[in-house]
Parts: structure tokens; C-alpha cells; sequence
């Protein structure tokens, strides 16, 4: 998770917190392309575009992707038990 540090700050110690971390970050930016597409006129999904011709695996992801943000708003119940706060 050395890619991004400043987006993983309160995440570093464990590797649910990481993964959840790397799944919101892609979830928001995926879905801001979304919105900027739809303006544009262009199909900017990046998920449907990397695995649309597989529907179950872009189901899958945008099932992960909703997990992991309600993992983050729950974030004190993470199950490091605490070792992800610095």
C-alpha cells in the first residue's frame, strides 16, 4: 500500500483496513468517472470496461466495493481490534 501512503494513513497495519481502504478509493474515483461521463456522453465505467464481458465479476466487484464501505463507516469495529489506529 506504498502507492498511495497519504490515502492509507489510517490504515497500515492491517490488511483488511488496507484492501478496504483500496477498494473505497477505487469505488469513488470509478464512480466519479461515471459522472463525468455521463456529461460527456461517454461510457467511462472503468469496471464495466475492464470486466463487462464477464456481468458476475462486475457484480462481484461492485458488491466488494459496497463492502468495504460499509466496513469504513464502521471502522471502529475494525478486526484488527484497534491496530490499524496509530
Amino acid at each position: 500500500m506504498y502507492l498511495f501512503p497519504h490515502f492509507f494513513m489510517n490504515c497500515t497495519k492491517c490488511w483488511p483496513c488496507n484492501i478496504s481502504c483500496l477498494l473505497v478509493t477505487i469505488g469513488a474515483l470509478n464512480w466519479g468517472l461515471v459522472g463525468v461521463g455521463g456529461f460527456i456522453g461517454k461510457n467511462l465505467n472503468v469496471v464495466n470496461l475492464l470486466v463487462g464481458s464477464w456481468p458476475q465479476v462486475e457484480l462481484v466487484v461492485y458488491i466488494l466495493v459496497g463492502l468495504a464501505g460499509v466496513m469504513k463507516l464502521f471502522s471502529s469495529k475494525c478486526p484488527c481490534n484497534g491496530a490499524c489506529k496509530k
